[in-house]
């Protein structure tokens, strides 16, 4: 999948002249737009893809994120799918109320793994409530492509453009509002959820990206939402479409206010405001127990053989924490396995077995059982060369390969890499440009 000679010349030619490479990178980074959150060096050699080999998941992947929102569906339907689930009863209500563009996550991000030894493409958690990337993704890959020599010609699966996130944000509207015609099909101002004084640098480029191209963006924080004369309004200002960035923690500990609950369930219910991700993404496909749920022998009929298939294509083995021979399992093979969290924020609910000591390993074993969460197959991630500017060498890091998927379709890919055990930007790594190639010359 590694487009693995092209990968190899192009760090030559960087590091052969380290002094002209930390130039042009300086005076890219300089002239470029921001693309960080966190400040971490930019290696200006892109993980390059090989277009032949990614192209045959584009199916696969955009069916998974179809399986997603079947879950979804069959958890607004089914009672004992919601047990499985087990909401609080603010989060289900919100889930039942917001219908947005339909169940499928609008925007997902699906972080995965190149598997070490296979290079096969294994998804390790679904990013469906609000993935960081959208914006920033576009633009790291346009800044290092300007310091590529042209290996290859990249292709409509990597991810660039300003306005790609844009469009698919008011795509998802239209179709709401087709699907609902109370819904605000042609939004004319557009709120981007973040607390108050939070803001993320990703979230603050997106109201000037957006307001540069004519739409009236701004920030919102979502505790300040009210429903005005049947219009949502945050503060004085009204929103017919918001793009709530708030992770899924974050927001769990904003649903602690009953006030809160109450504002946000009248105004889906009673404003023409369409809300992405809808909560069903949010909850329900963001939880990584629904890794657990589209494999679980209980629930195998409520999906079709190929959807079981897909699931097995793509997944690694993922079970709810739930039996006490899956404990022993567990406890005796430490180092083969990885307990998460149904929802966490930069890694930190995640426990890798071989990263922690045992006393740590059984804690997190027995919180899994009492808790609910899910145990996974540990995936050793491939390594890739990554370049210091002004260094004359190269840094062999764990990487991902991540796949943005937008409006059902996979719009491109983004990466992260580190030394550490979990790969994450917050987490002392750094993203990597993804570059989709052909052989072809330019």
């Amino acid at each position: 999948m590694i487009a693995w000679p092209e990968a190899m010349a192009e760090a030559h030619r960087l590091i052969a002249d380290p002094a002209a490479t930390d130039r042009a990178v300086s005076e890219a980074v300089a002239a470029a737009p921001a693309f960080q959150n966190r400040d971490f060096p930019l290696s200006p050699l892109p993980l390059l893809v090989r277009h032949e080999e990614a192209e045959p998941l584009r199916d696969d992947l955009a069916g998974y994120v179809a399986l997603l929102g079947e879950v979804v569906r069959l958890y607004r339907e089914h009672e004992e799918v919601q047990a499985w689930f087990g909401l609080g009863a603010g989060a289900h209500r919100l889930v039942m109320a917001d219908a947005g563009p339909g169940d499928r996550p609008w925007v997902c991000r699906l972080d995965g793994y190149v598997e070490q030894e296979t290079e096969r493409l294994v998804i390790l958690e679904n990013n469906a409530d609000a993935p960081a990337g959208t914006l920033f993704t576009a633009r790291i890959n346009d800044l290092v492509a300007g310091l590529s020599s042209g290996r290859g010609r990249l292709t409509s699966l990597t991810y660039r453009g300003g306005d790609l996130f844009l469009r698919a944000l008011l795509e998802g509207a239209r179709l709401a509002a087709r699907a609902d015609p109370g819904r605000c099909g042609e939004p004319g101002a557009l709120a981007i959820l973040q607390p108050a004084g939070a803001a993320n640098r990703e979230s603050a480029e997106m109201v000037s990206e957006f307001n540069a191209r004519g739409i009236d963006a701004f920030l919102a924080d979502p505790r300040e939402l009210t429903v005005v004369r049947g219009r949502a309004r945050f503060g004085d200002r009204g929103a017919d479409l918001c793009w709530n960035k708030v992770n899924t923690v974050a927001w769990t500990g904003m649903m602690a206010d009953a006030e809160f609950a109450k504002a946000w369930e009248a105004a889906l219910l009673e404003t023409p405001l369409v809300h992405l991700n809808p909560f069903g993404a949010r909850y329900v496909a963001e939880s990584k127990l629904a890794l657990a749920f589209v494999q679980e022998p209980g629930f195998a009929s409520l999906f079709t053989a190929e959807q079981r298939r897909l699931a097995d294509r793509l997944l690694p083995w993922t079970r709810r924490v739930t039996s006490g021979e899956l404990v022993e399992r567990l406890l005796d093979d430490q180092r083969s396995y990885v307990v998460k969290q149904p929802y966490d924020i930069r890694g930190d609910g995640v426990t890798i077995g071989h990263d922690v000591p045992r006393a740590a390993w059984r804690q997190a074993v027995g919180q899994a059982l009492r808790e609910g969460h899910v145990a996974q197959r540990l995936v050793a991630p491939a390594a890739y060369p990554v370049i210091t500017p002004g260094s004359d060498r190269v840094s062999m890091m764990a990487f991902s390969l991540d796949t943005y998927v937008l409006g059902g379709q996979v719009a491109g890919f983004g990466s992260k890499a580190s030394h550490n055990a979990r790969v994450n930007i917050f987490q002392g790594g750094r993203k990597l440009a993804v570059h989709v190639l052909t052989r072809d010359r330019v």
